[in-house]
């Protein structure tokens, strides 16, 4: 096929076409899947997954100074990379257990 004829076979992809309006679809879809990805996904390091000081919060159903507090006074172990701080998962979950307190008269569970 010689150059001319592939310059008149060519198609001129404008706002109006069916093939960009496919191509915005697409793209927004991909956006929305990385967006809930992001969302979704705690970061992990060895295995281990850390979350976030607003997942946190909302696990403890306390607020942001609370939860201050509590890393000042050495309650909830995390770390801390370049100002974000970060909280182990399962250390987490051991001040929950190590916290918990049964009801007077209720059986243990088993």
């Amino acid at each position: 096929m010689d150059e001319k004829t592939m310059i008149e076979n060519r198609s001129a992809l404008t706002r109006d076409t069916a093939g960009y309006k496919e191509l915005l679809e697409a793209m927004r879809f991909a956006a929305q899947t990385a967006d809930k990805l992001i969302a979704e996904v705690e970061p992990s390091l060895l295995g281990e997954r850390y979350l976030t000081t607003e997942q946190v919060m909302t696990h403890f159903h306390i607020s942001r100074r609370t939860l201050q507090n509590y890393r000042d006074k050495g309650i909830v172990p995390y770390t801390a990379i370049g100002g974000t701080l970060l909280y182990p998962e399962s250390k987490i979950n051991e001040v929950l257990e190590k916290n918990y307190y049964k009801p007077a008269g209720c059986k243990e569970l088993k």
